[in-house]
């Protein structure tokens, strides 16, 4: 799926670089949030030693802002509304931030506390379930990326597009039951290739001959996601630098928000 999604942005690309006589230029920012179900895997390489485990990614939330412009624009509706620019190809390219909590799901006899049997977890919140069975790192995880944007949609009204985020993020595991002093973190790289689609309202409505104006997009998102990282445990008594790597392999899915201010090329 990573290849078809790059192989996508690629073709657009050269489509844009044919078009640039008839572009809007401006700016995007975007928020999103997303659920990602992810295969978790540690490796000891000292031990020869691996161990898997599930997990669930929570955004909250994932904020991008870049630049933006449009190709063939003026290509929409008749009546009067050719000037709303309702049909086009949309590039975009910027940063990105993602902060996420990630959850262990797997594990079927741990008790949260000693009132409940059940485990349970909400949205962005740690569950206190520990990671993996044998080398645990930890009962809470926090994950920050950073990130290369890269998005091309096309489309009218409703709009597909593809989008291409990578970049370096920092990834936390505090809390262990066994010692509450042990944290275990690294900074690693994380890439997520996806495909979207949605609604794309350009605005004002009331005002079709506005040099300026924003174009509003609500949008779902389906793809995929991987991070690496090479992990140092600290203690009170001990500090193992690259003990331990740990990968994550995932399907995100997701809803977004985004506003991008466009200046109009009447040309």
């Amino acid at each position: 799926m990573k290849y078809f999604l790059l192989c996508f942005l690629l073709f657009l690309s050269k489509i844009i670089i044919g078009q640039c006589g008839s572009q809007n230029h401006g700016v995007y920012v975007l928020y999103e949030s997303f659920v990602d179900n992810s295969k978790l895997k540690q490796t000891i390489p000292s031990a020869q030693f691996n161990e898997e485990y599930t997990t669930i990614i929570y955004s909250y939330p994932g904020i991008k802002l870049g630049y933006s412009f449009t190709a063939w624009g003026n290509m929409g509706w008749s009546n009067g509304m050719s000037s709303w620019n309702v049909w086009g190809v949309d590039f975009g390219a910027g940063i990105s931030y993602n902060k996420s909590i990630m959850n262990a799901t797997n594990a079927t006899n741990e008790v949260i506390d000693s009132t409940s049997s059940t485990i349970t977890f909400g949205q962005a919140i740690p569950n206190n379930i520990v990671f993996f069975n044998y080398y645990q790192p930890g009962n809470q995880c926090k994950i920050d990326d950073y990130g290369i944007n890269l998005h091309i949609d096309a489309g009218t009204i409703l709009y597909l597009g593809a989008e291409i985020d990578a970049g370096p993020s920092s990834i936390l595991f505090t809390d262990n039951r066994t010692s509450n002093n042990q944290r275990v973190k690294s900074v690693g790289w994380f890439a997520n290739a996806r495909i979207q689609g949605g609604l794309s309202l350009p605005l004002p409505f009331w005002n079709c001959d506005s040099k300026r104006y924003l174009n509003m997009k609500i949008y779902g998102f389906s793809g995929w996601s991987a991070r690496h990282y090479k992990m140092d445990w600290i203690d009170t008594d001990k500090k193992l630098k690259n003990f331990s790597t740990i990968k994550t392999q995932g399907n995100p899915i997701g809803i977004g928000f985004s506003l991008t201010y466009l200046f109009k090329n009447n040309n």
